[in-house]
């Protein structure tokens, strides 16, 4: 039998951080991304999910978008490895991921 969703939540969660807050279903849903590719995002080091006593992922609202965004520039081509590099450079450049660009360019 499944826990309820109200159980399923991390030590962060005490101090207000937005972590952990929904299982791999409700990501799978959420995104429309298989839940072997978010496995592989995170294989590759492009989120970190909170995780359950049980051990199950427990993801933001941050991992979610990272998840949305890593599919789309996947779907454009970009590798692994590009995906991460560009990530990284929107984090740094304070870029909103899921804000759409004025000059239609991505």
């Amino acid at each position: 039998m499944r826990e309820p969703e109200s159980r399923l939540r991390t030590e962060d969660e005490g101090r207000g951080e937005d972590r952990g807050k929904y299982v791999m279903s409700v990501a799978v849903g959420m995104t429309g991304v298989e839940a072997y590719r978010i496995r592989r995002y995170e294989e590759a080091g492009l989120l970190r999910p909170a995780r359950s006593s049980g051990g199950r992922r427990l993801l933001s609202d941050e991992d979610i978008c990272l998840v949305r965004d890593a599919a789309k520039l996947e779907s454009e081509g970009v590798n692994l490895t590009g995906i991460k590099v560009i990530l990284r450079m929107r984090r740094v450049d304070g870029v909103v991921p899921d804000e759409p660009r004025e000059n239609g360019g991505g």
